[in-house]
């Protein structure tokens, strides 16, 4: 019998174990964790509907897993928890031998295998199988990449219902990104209601120090009756070893989990010291204050949180944004970048509720991040893509910027780049939209030299080619870095190679001379189809929020690496290219 016949065996088996043990757990305990789950879906419904479609689609899924367990899940004679209490705790010991940890050698371009397809069979069978929303973290021979992974869901809440969950995947590499191991998971920590629920972002700031933040759900401590209450939160994970293992998630922010919803959570290390670190994130604030600037009304707000010794405590949050309810406005996806010298920049997407466009605005602190200045306008002409934020496929997109800053020792040091995706170049009529357009974004840089205070006009760094033959193709999910020689960076998907507008690939752009022009390269080794309803665990319109790009962070080496998602035949995972 060959490798793989006999892993389907031994995991037929296991699954069949989970299914007869499944009764064997307290249906009270069980019932407990469902409505711990259930208290987070009810709160969610206060937040006003023009700021609930803002949320990210990590947040989404959160939320959808939330439902599944208390109404999907709940089949007869498998249990009240569906199937997902207590498989027998040597599975993944049983297992591993059959599963081969991919050590894929980089060969041309994009075929650098980050997360294990072997690993897919353990969730494919069953529900689904997402890798996607890709981080990465590069300092000297040491690369991290951490990404969203329903297959991490199902290896801790089908391992242990009542114990920690984890939807994040994290993959190492010590050779520089050549070749990758999968470790499964992220550690969720030892707390039964700690969920570590997406939107990774990995930082370093040596080779053996990582950093993974994430939006994260948790518990007060109990009552007296035993109770415990929801938080939400945004998680921080150390590793000092070069991502070979974990610590348990600290919260850098946690807010009570009835009227607050913590989202789209971003990092950055300062470069002048490595102990100081910054999270970003979006509070959903329905808590209806009695004072402030939206007493009495919900608020949507960017926030910012600082750490002066390596991420053990946090401080009180600093707000860069707030709207309130009443207004319509919005503010979402914030991106934090800090220069070589320690002013620290928080880009954003702005909402306004008058106008049909959004806009792209930036924050700075000039003292490491204790305070910060007035709003600057990135763009104020930012065209939603596609049909009101939806690209063709039904799949949800935005236009969240990514942030840069040159500390390079070239003439460049200290420019800061914004790059986006924008509809304003190809607009089409589309009956079928809910606004009565198609928009077909580029992807969009504007570059400051000023530290910030100002910004050039935006340009696209690969308009449409003029032999294109279809009516327009998407460019979408952006990432930008700078390396250690000044050069900058742009990966984007791309769907240039397909008149219809559907398979997609990913491209990335370099320029050589600060933004004044871009040479490409595709760096997918072959483009897929989006297949984004085929995992019942998250959200059907999703692929993602983002994938970035970066550099290596102690400016050793130059160049770029880029982690993306492929799909084959529907089967999501992460790749990267180095170049």
């Amino acid at each position: 019998m060959d490798s793989a016949k006999h892993s389907f065996r031994i995991f037929t088996i296991l699954l069949a174990g989970v299914f007869s043990l499944a009764g064997s757990t307290s249906a009270q305990t069980v019932a407990q964790k469902k409505e711990f789950l259930k208290k987070i879906l009810d709160a969610s419904s206060k937040i006003p509907a023009h700021h609930k479609r803002l949320l990210s689609t990590g947040a989404q899924n959160l939320l959808h897993i939330a439902e599944r367990v208390n109404t999907k899940f709940t089949k007869p004679g498998i249990g009240d928890d569906g199937g997902l209490t207590n498989v027998w705790p040597q599975a993944t010991a049983l297992l591993r031998p059959h599963l081969k940890f991919l050590e894929s050698a980089a060969g041309k371009v994009g075929t650098i295998q980050v997360s294990n397809p072997a690993l897919d069979f353990l969730t494919s069978v069953i529900e689904g199988f997402t890798q996607s929303e890709t981080s990465s973290a590069w300092c000297g021979n040491s690369v991290v990449a951490g990404y969203n992974d329903s297959g991490a869901f199902l290896r801790t809440a089908r391992v242990n219902f009542l114990a920690a969950w984890s939807f994040n995947g994290v993959s190492v590499s010590a050779n520089g990104g050549k070749s990758f191991k999968d470790l499964a998971l992220l550690n969720p920590g030892a707390d039964p209601l700690n969920f570590l629920s997406g939107d990774p972002v990995v930082t370093c700031s040596s080779p053996s120090q990582f950093y993974y933040s994430s939006i994260f759900s948790t518990g007060t401590p109990p009552d007296p009756k035993g109770n415990r209450n929801p938080l939400s939160a945004v998680s921080v994970s150390p590793s000092s070893n070069g991502g070979l293992t974990w610590g348990s998630p600290i919260a850098a922010i946690a807010k009570d989990g009835f009227t607050h919803q913590l989202d789209k959570p971003w990092m950055a290390i300062d470069p002048t010291n490595a102990q100081r670190l910054f999270v970003t994130y979006t509070d959903f604030d329905f808590s209806f204050p009695t004072t402030g600037t939206c007493a009495k009304d919900s608020r949507i707000a960017i926030e910012l949180v600082r750490s002066v010794d390596g991420g053990n405590t946090w401080s009180a949050p600093i707000v860069i944004d707030e709207e309130c309810g009443a207004s319509f406005n919005g503010v979402q996806g914030s991106n934090v970048a800090v220069s070589a010298s320690g002013k620290v920049f928080v880009a954003f997407e702005y909402y306004p509720g008058a106008t049909p466009n959004n806009e792209i605005h930036l924050k700075r602190s000039l003292d490491n991040g204790k305070t910060f200045g007035k709003t600057v306008v990135v763009n104020s002409e930012v065209v939603p893509n596609g049909a009101a934020g939806t690209l063709q496929g039904a799949f949800r997109n935005n236009e969240f910027p990514q942030l840069a800053v040159d500390r390079s020792t070239t003439s460049s040091r200290g420019d800061i780049y914004v790059a986006w995706s924008d509809g304003r170049n190809n607009i089409v009529p589309d009956l079928g939209s809910p606004t009565g357009i198609y928009a077909y974004p580029d992807i969009l840089v504007a570059k400051s030299t000023d530290n910030g205070q100002s910004f050039s006009s935006a340009h696209a760094v690969s308009p449409t080619p003029s032999d294109f033959k279809g009516s327009g193709r998407d460019q979408f999910f952006p990432g930008v870095a700078v390396d250690k020689d000044g050069h900058v960076g742009v990966c984007y998907y791309d769907r240039r190679n397909d008149p219809n507008n559907t398979v997609t690939d990913r491209y990335c752009s370099v320029s050589h001379n600060q933004g004044a022009s871009w040479t490409e390269q595709r760096i997918s080794s072959a483009n897929w189809l989006p297949v984004h309803a085929s995992d019942i665990l998250i959200n059907p319109a999703y692929i993602g929020d983002y994938d970035t790009i970066t550099t290596d962070y102690l400016l050793t080496n130059s160049g770029f690496f880029a982690t993306f998602e492929i799909q084959t035949e529907g089967n999501p995972d992460v790749t990267a290219g180095k170049f």
